[in-house]
């Protein structure tokens, strides 16, 4: 009977628990007994959503979990805070960093993902800033505008992508001209170390540095003709930079053809190929001009105070304008070419051209020929007028004593000056193929030279097509001894100074 008491005494000390029937759903999950409060101490201690509270939420009584320990001994837990249905599947890795619910506080360090780096334009913003702005004209002489084409045209680029595009532009056609001198003064010259700055070995051939240029210039050109229906007050700026800049990457793009004579094409345009939809914006063939006159326009449209406000002023600034008590050529120590007596005689020619033709017009010819014949050469009289100063300013007029001396405007100094200021019917008469406009545009093309411009690589070239162009289209004419002087001038140039570019 003894072991029979002891059994009934064993019963008798088990206390009876009350059931949990309507428990919360995290409990019944993980099958525990739930107190069923609100929320219930389970959820309380582990951080879990308890449904016994409307809104379903965590709550942690403001305390966060505590950081996961090590784990100790037993079988390792479930991750009971995800829904049932994540726990049957595998745990995927979200495809994209927007895609995690998880907070931002809560992730892990390591990205669930891979960034990719642009290396090809990292290059260009890198050679933009430290080897082609630096080279764009008046950087050198004057820091703020050095500074502007450094970090303040980049920031127009940010707000209007197409500057950005031709800036990556004009840089990969830097690269291309660099790369190509490169190559030819590896050629030349075996035993003279390569210049540092360029990236040794160049990370693309000439070529593909082309390509890239016309894949930037295709982009920034959409974007600019975009910006140009609808010019303001908001994107003046940024319409007169990309105009700018579009002038440098056609010159740097190089004659589109034969008939490109720089100022308009002679024969409808270029060869077809390679096309990046220039034609379409600057009107085909030579497409320089066209960008020229915006940059004309949106001076004349905008006053100073609007079109070189904010990131834009440092590029308002008037440029120091050096006396011209000294020609251009002692200043910065370059031959002088003597220029009087062709030139001189240029004019002289023209004017007397001018009234033959027009005392043949007053003798049978129609009325209206005669006043385009007046109108053609009135053009090509102001146009030769310009470039005469523009040569006085360079290399000083030689007096009746020999004596050397310059005065005029300072802007003379500049040749581009000359593109700048020259008339809209002036590419009208080189199309018709004028003789006293086509002499003309070849006694200008002599100054594009590395001498007169000493920033500009990206003229390289243009100066022997276009005295070479001329002549075939004057052929052998009364005009035609008028290009022995310009053909002259076509020299084998001393190899481009590459160690000097690409410090500019």
């Amino acid at each position: 009977m003894a072991p029979a008491a002891a059994s009934s005494s064993t019963r008798k000390s088990i206390q009876p628990h009350r059931k949990s029937r309507t428990g919360c759903s995290s409990c019944k999950r993980r099958k525990v007994k739930c107190d069923e409060e609100k929320p219930c101490s389970n959820c309380i201690r582990f951080g879990l959503p308890c449904n016994l509270v409307s809104g379903n939420a965590h709550f942690e009584h403001g305390i966060e979990p505590a950081a996961p320990t090590r784990r100790g001994r037993g079988r390792p837990r479930k991750n009971w805070a995800d829904p049932p249905h994540s726990q049957s599947t595998p745990s995927t890795t979200p495809t994209s960093p927007l895609d995690d619910p998880t907070p931002l506080n809560q992730r892990a360090c390591v990205p669930t993902t891979t960034i990719d780096l642009n290396i090809t334009q990292a290059e260009l913003l890198l050679h933009f800033t430290t080897t082609t702005a630096p080279s764009i004209g008046g950087c050198d002489k004057h820091p703020h505008h050095l500074a502007f084409w450094t970090r303040n045209a980049l920031h127009i680029g940010l707000a209007h992508p197409f500057v950005l595009h031709l800036l990556l532009a004009h840089t990969a056609f830097h690269l291309a001209y660099l790369t190509a001198t490169t190559n030819h003064h590896h050629e030349q010259q075996q035993d003279i170390a390569p210049p540092v700055l360029l990236l040794l070995p160049p990370r693309r051939s000439h070529g593909e540095y082309l390509a890239l240029a016309h894949q930037h210039l295709t982009e920034g050109l959409s974007g600019f003709a975009a910006e140009l229906a609808r010019p303001g007050e908001g994107n003046c700026g940024a319409l007169y930079l990309g105009a700018v800049l579009l002038c440098f990457c056609t010159f740097a793009d190089g004659p589109r053809g034969g008939g490109d004579l720089l100022v308009c094409s002679v024969d409808g345009g270029g060869d077809g190929d390679e096309g990046c939809g220039l034609e379409e914006v600057g009107g085909g063939g030579g497409v320089s001009m066209p960008f020229v006159y915006g940059v004309r326009l949106m001076h004349q449209t905008f006053s100073p105070e609007v079109l070189f406000a904010g990131v834009m002023e440092p590029l308002g600034r008037e440029l120091p304008s050096l006396p011209l008590d000294t020609p251009v050529y002692l200043r910065d120590g370059f031959p002088r070419v003597e220029w009087e007596e062709q030139l001189d005689g240029l004019r002289e020619f023209v004017v007397t051209r001018d009234v033959a033709a027009r005392g043949a017009q007053e003798e049978g010819g129609a009325p209206n020929e005669g006043e385009r014949s007046r109108t053609t050469a009135a053009v090509a009289v102001h146009a030769l007028d310009n470039l005469i100063g523009i040569y006085a300013a360079i290399y000083g007029r030689r007096g009746p004593d020999g004596e050397i001396r310059v005065d005029g405007p300072s802007h003379n100094q500049f040749v581009f000056g000359w593109l700048y200021r020259v008339e809209p019917g002036f590419a009208a008469c080189v199309r018709r193929c004028d003789p006293s406009a086509l002499l003309v545009l070849a006694h200008y093309a002599v100054l594009l030279n590395r001498q007169t411009t000493p920033s500009g690589w990206f003229l390289k070239g243009w100066k022997e097509h276009i005295i070479a162009r001329v002549g075939v289209l004057l052929g052998e004419s009364e005009t035609s001894k008028w290009m022995c002087w310009p053909m002259e001038q076509i020299v084998p140039e001393e190899r481009a100074p590459v160690q000097s570019s690409l410090k500019e």
